[in-house]
């Protein structure tokens, strides 16, 4: 009876102590990938489990047109009080929601100091109001991410099997800590199954450890499975068509190890 009291308690610790929203940027190791899908396919596993969920585009890549923000105002110009926060929203059919951090001739260049506080603020309110923030992300010239609170939440590396992909993957990690000091990653290994996916990880996370002596964390895989693009020109997600697919599989089982309610609900009921 002991030992559940205390782990009961420390469940309920971690419960108070977590982070609520969650922010986490994914940055894909590959021009190849189709990163908003995947960002999509997320978000709406995220979503069924009982989560609220916001996606905020914050890429070097134009990709407003495939989250359908193209005209949208940006958060930046909430900062500005040239838009309202309610503008720079746009709900989407699968149940979450979208904005954009900067317009697209920002995003590389480092914002100045007032700039980049009043932007962060607004943000972070915003973030309060979900539980699960997402961002497409990618490093601005200094490379970093354009907000102190992006460079200080969870960051997700998403790679190939692709040996110029597992490259470009360590370099990022690489460049980040050069700039923000040594902190951990998650790795989301795209056009792989499972075991290929761990495959991939465990060499990555061992060249990781040995010379930059930093931790990895494997988030999952995502299968090559045409049922994403069956989905994709139905205009939902996978797991909302077809549930039973492969590629739902893998994206539920990210959603899980990334709602931090989930992982709580379960050290509680053990």
């Amino acid at each position: 009876m002991a030992d559940f009291q205390n782990d009961q308690a420390a469940g309920l610790r971690r419960i108070m102590a977590a982070p609520k929203p969650r922010v986490v940027s994914i940055i894909a190791a590959s021009s190849t990938q189709d990163q908003p899908r995947m960002m999509t396919n997320l978000a709406a596993s995220i979503r069924s489990q009982g989560s609220e969920v916001l996606i905020v585009h914050a890429s070097r890549a134009s990709r407003e047109a495939s989250y359908e923000i193209n005209d949208q105002p940006a958060l930046f110009d909430v900062a500005n009080e040239t838009a309202t926060l309610a503008d720079a929203i746009k709900s989407t059919s699968h149940g979450v929601s979208v904005a954009k951090l900067l317009h697209q001739s920002q995003v590389n260049i480092p914002l100045d100091a007032d700039a980049g506080v009043e932007l962060n603020r607004i943000f972070d309110a915003l973030a309060r109001e979900y539980e699960i923030v997402l961002v497409d992300a990618t490093l601005n010239d200094e490379y970093v991410l354009p907000l102190k609170t992006l460079n200080e939440s969870d960051i997700l590396i998403q790679l190939t099997r692709h040996p110029e992909s597992i490259k470009d993957a360590y370099t990022l990690i690489k460049q980040i800590c050069s700039q923000l000091g040594r902190r951990s990653f998650g790795i989301i290994v795209d056009d792989a199954t499972e075991a290929q996916a761990q495959t991939v990880f465990k060499n990555i996370a061992q060249v990781a450890r040995r010379f930059m002596q930093i931790e990895l964390e494997f988030f999952g895989a995502i299968p090559n499975d045409d049922h994403l693009g069956k989905a994709a020109k139905l205009g939902r997600s996978v797991v909302d068509a077809f549930p039973m697919a492969t590629a739902s599989t893998a994206f539920k089982l990210i959603a899980q190890r990334l709602d931090y309610k989930h992982d709580f609900a379960i050290e509680i009921n053990q």
